[in-house]
């Protein structure tokens, strides 16, 4: 079986009464176009997209008309930060100092409403050091990554600015 296209999302319509089988897809892999996976069900699956594009949680990528083939992110371990556990001035000082330390690091960030996630990139007992040193609440923890991609940074957004030229769209600076 090959996947050349991402054919829609598990959620729509016309795959209500399919069979699924599942591969799993790390964050770390969403992005490679070209992989060779096996799904949940021991099919091989090759996989040869165009560049730059992501899997994304619910994508199919492939469909033999039975049966469709659907990307699951397993759970990886983390960094996660709840918002509403962190409050007041000192805890923004905190959670800043704690971006700073993620940018220098080149860690990816998933920022919602409500939590920060961001791959483990140390071992979890000097994590889970750091994050008492500067007394934030967060936890290491195994959770689904970049379900949809991860949230738009400096290093993932990249053109000039201060020119006369307008560039078609805004910035939340």
């Amino acid at each position: 079986m090959e996947a050349t296209t991402i054919l829609g999302d598990a959620t729509d319509p016309q795959y209500a009464h399919r069979q699924i089988d599942t591969v799993r897809i790390p964050w770390g892999d969403a992005r490679k176009h070209r992989q060779v996976l096996t799904t949940l069900a021991g099919h091989e699956l090759t996989v040869n997209l165009p560049r730059g594009t992501f899997l994304s949680e619910g994508a199919v990528i492939a469909d033999d008309g039975t049966t469709i083939v659907v990307v699951t992110r397993p759970p990886e371990d983390a960094v996660v930060m709840d918002f509403a556990d962190n409050v007041g001035v000192d805890a923004i000082r905190r959670a800043l100092v704690f971006g700073y330390i993620l940018g220098n690091q080149h860690a990816p960030l998933e920022v919602s409403a409500e939590q920060l996630r961001t791959p483990l990139m140390t071992s979890a007992h000097a994590a889970e050091q750091m994050l008492r040193d500067l007394h934030l609440n967060a936890r290491v923890d195994a959770v689904a990554l970049a379900a949809h991609g991860w949230t738009n940074t400096s290093a993932d957004h990249h053109h000039t600015h201060g020119t006369s030229q307008p560039h078609g769209h805004g910035h939340g600076h």
